[in-house]
Protein backbone atom coordinates (compact mmCIF):
# COMPACT_ATOMS: atom_id res chain seq x y z
CA UNK A 1 0.00 0.00 0.00
CA UNK A 2 1.18 3.77 -0.79
CA UNK A 3 0.03 6.62 1.41
CA UNK A 4 0.72 10.03 0.27
CA UNK A 5 1.06 12.59 3.22
CA UNK A 6 0.48 16.29 2.66
CA UNK A 7 1.33 19.61 4.29
CA UNK A 8 -0.29 22.17 2.31
CA UNK A 9 0.33 26.00 2.93
CA UNK A 10 0.37 28.71 0.52
CA UNK A 11 4.11 29.32 0.84
CA UNK A 12 5.04 25.52 0.43
CA UNK A 13 3.26 22.14 0.17
CA UNK A 14 5.67 19.25 1.39
CA UNK A 15 4.56 15.70 0.23
CA UNK A 16 5.52 12.32 1.23
CA UNK A 17 5.22 9.06 -0.02
CA UNK A 18 5.36 5.83 2.17
CA UNK A 19 4.92 2.43 0.97
CA UNK A 20 4.22 -0.30 3.65
CA UNK A 21 5.38 -3.74 2.57
CA UNK A 22 6.93 -4.71 5.73
CA UNK A 23 6.86 -3.71 9.83
CA UNK A 24 8.36 -0.51 9.11
CA UNK A 25 7.39 1.51 5.93
CA UNK A 26 9.58 2.19 3.71
CA UNK A 27 9.57 6.18 2.46
CA UNK A 28 9.79 6.50 -0.96
CA UNK A 29 10.14 10.21 -1.48
CA UNK A 30 9.59 13.03 1.26
CA UNK A 31 10.31 16.62 -0.69
CA UNK A 32 8.61 20.14 -1.06
CA UNK A 33 7.14 22.54 -4.09
CA UNK A 34 6.29 25.77 -4.20
CA UNK A 35 3.23 27.31 -5.45
CA UNK A 36 3.50 29.95 -8.27
CA UNK A 37 3.29 33.42 -6.27
CA UNK A 38 2.05 35.21 -9.61
CA UNK A 39 -1.25 35.35 -11.08
CA UNK A 40 -5.07 34.74 -10.01
CA UNK A 41 -5.88 32.78 -7.00
CA UNK A 42 -7.48 30.95 -9.34
CA UNK A 43 -4.13 30.79 -11.64
CA UNK A 44 -2.24 29.63 -8.41
CA UNK A 45 -4.71 27.08 -7.89
CA UNK A 46 -4.75 25.49 -11.42
CA UNK A 47 -1.16 25.51 -11.22
CA UNK A 48 -1.16 24.14 -8.13
CA UNK A 49 -3.68 21.44 -9.41
CA UNK A 50 -1.62 20.40 -12.11
CA UNK A 51 1.62 19.59 -9.97
CA UNK A 52 -0.21 17.79 -7.68
CA UNK A 53 -1.67 15.51 -10.51
CA UNK A 54 1.82 15.21 -11.32
CA UNK A 55 2.85 13.34 -8.23
CA UNK A 56 -0.82 11.45 -8.18
CA UNK A 57 0.10 9.81 -11.48
CA UNK A 58 3.95 9.54 -10.83
CA UNK A 59 3.21 7.86 -7.20
CA UNK A 60 0.10 6.50 -7.21
CA UNK A 61 -0.62 6.53 -3.52
CA UNK A 62 -3.85 3.56 -2.56
CA UNK A 63 -4.92 6.25 0.48
CA UNK A 64 -4.33 10.01 1.09
CA UNK A 65 -3.62 12.17 4.27
CA UNK A 66 -3.40 15.58 4.49
CA UNK A 67 -2.47 17.93 7.77
CA UNK A 68 -5.74 19.83 9.03
CA UNK A 69 -5.68 24.00 8.36
CA UNK A 70 -4.95 25.36 11.41
CA UNK A 71 -7.64 27.62 13.08
CA UNK A 72 -7.62 31.17 13.39
CA UNK A 73 -5.35 32.37 16.05
CA UNK A 74 -5.32 35.27 17.61
CA UNK A 75 -2.14 37.13 17.02
CA UNK A 76 -1.08 34.19 15.34
CA UNK A 77 -3.08 33.92 12.23
CA UNK A 78 -4.94 36.66 10.06
CA UNK A 79 -8.39 35.91 7.97
CA UNK A 80 -6.56 36.43 4.78
CA UNK A 81 -4.01 33.20 6.07
CA UNK A 82 -7.10 31.50 6.73
CA UNK A 83 -8.59 31.92 3.50
CA UNK A 84 -5.92 31.12 1.44
CA UNK A 85 -5.07 27.93 3.39
CA UNK A 86 -8.57 26.79 2.81
CA UNK A 87 -8.86 27.45 -1.02
CA UNK A 88 -5.60 25.28 -1.27
CA UNK A 89 -6.50 22.58 1.24
CA UNK A 90 -9.50 22.17 -0.55
CA UNK A 91 -8.51 22.13 -4.35
CA UNK A 92 -5.73 19.87 -3.41
CA UNK A 93 -8.20 17.90 -1.38
CA UNK A 94 -10.35 17.65 -4.64
CA UNK A 95 -7.88 16.49 -6.61
CA UNK A 96 -7.27 13.58 -4.59
CA UNK A 97 -10.74 12.91 -4.37
CA UNK A 98 -10.60 12.89 -8.51
CA UNK A 99 -7.96 10.43 -8.35
CA UNK A 100 -8.71 7.41 -6.54
CA UNK A 101 -12.33 8.55 -5.81
CA UNK A 102 -12.19 8.57 -1.84
CA UNK A 103 -11.67 11.60 0.19
CA UNK A 104 -7.90 12.48 1.75
CA UNK A 105 -7.91 11.73 5.29
CA UNK A 106 -7.76 15.27 7.50
CA UNK A 107 -5.44 15.23 10.64
CA UNK A 108 -5.20 18.09 13.09
CA UNK A 109 -1.19 19.25 13.63
CA UNK A 110 -2.29 18.27 17.45
CA UNK A 111 -3.40 15.26 16.07
CA UNK A 112 -0.07 13.92 14.10
CA UNK A 113 2.33 15.24 16.68
CA UNK A 114 0.26 13.38 19.50
CA UNK A 115 0.50 10.45 17.40
CA UNK A 116 3.91 9.69 16.42
CA UNK A 117 5.51 11.53 19.80
CA UNK A 118 8.33 9.13 21.41
CA UNK A 119 7.00 9.99 25.05
CA UNK A 120 4.58 12.23 26.91
CA UNK A 121 6.15 15.06 25.90
CA UNK A 122 5.10 17.05 22.50
CA UNK A 123 7.32 17.70 19.70
CA UNK A 124 7.51 20.85 18.58
CA UNK A 125 8.00 21.71 14.76
CA UNK A 126 11.76 21.75 15.04
CA UNK A 127 11.55 18.39 16.37
CA UNK A 128 9.59 16.47 13.70
CA UNK A 129 12.21 15.76 10.79
CA UNK A 130 14.13 13.73 13.48
CA UNK A 131 11.10 12.17 15.18
CA UNK A 132 10.08 10.74 12.06
CA UNK A 133 13.34 9.60 10.68
CA UNK A 134 13.87 7.67 13.98
CA UNK A 135 10.26 6.28 13.57
CA UNK A 136 10.28 5.27 9.81
CA UNK A 137 14.68 4.47 10.62
CA UNK A 138 16.20 6.65 7.82
CA UNK A 139 18.75 9.49 7.79
CA UNK A 140 16.23 12.79 7.23
CA UNK A 141 16.38 14.04 3.87
CA UNK A 142 17.27 17.83 5.09
CA UNK A 143 17.29 20.39 2.22
CA UNK A 144 20.16 23.31 3.08
CA UNK A 145 20.22 26.85 1.87
CA UNK A 146 21.75 27.48 -1.15
CA UNK A 147 23.83 30.23 0.39
CA UNK A 148 24.66 29.36 3.81
CA UNK A 149 25.36 25.60 3.41
CA UNK A 150 24.51 24.67 6.87
CA UNK A 151 21.81 26.27 7.52
CA UNK A 152 18.48 23.99 7.10
CA UNK A 153 16.47 25.42 4.91
CA UNK A 154 12.98 26.10 6.44
CA UNK A 155 11.36 23.37 3.42
CA UNK A 156 12.69 20.94 5.23
CA UNK A 157 10.01 21.17 8.19
CA UNK A 158 7.32 20.96 5.39
CA UNK A 159 8.47 18.02 3.98
CA UNK A 160 9.38 16.32 7.39
CA UNK A 161 5.32 17.53 8.53
CA UNK A 162 4.12 15.61 5.13
CA UNK A 163 6.20 12.92 6.09
CA UNK A 164 4.81 13.11 9.50
CA UNK A 165 1.02 13.18 8.71
CA UNK A 166 2.20 10.01 5.87
CA UNK A 167 2.99 8.03 9.20
CA UNK A 168 0.32 9.23 11.33
CA UNK A 169 -1.81 7.80 9.18
CA UNK A 170 -0.01 4.27 8.52
CA UNK A 171 -0.37 4.30 12.17
CA UNK A 172 -4.26 4.80 12.33
CA UNK A 173 -4.60 2.40 9.69
CA UNK A 174 -2.83 -0.12 11.38
CA UNK A 175 -4.04 -0.23 14.64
Amino acid sequence: MRILGLDISSQTIGFSVLETTDDIPKVVVCSFFKPPKNGTYIERLAQTRSKIIEILNEYRPDTIAIEQITQFMQGRSTAKTIIALARFNCCIGLACYDFNNQSPEFYSVMAIRHGIKLNKKLPDKLEIPELVASRLKIKFPYVFMKKKTDKIAVESFDAADSLAVAYHHYMKLNK
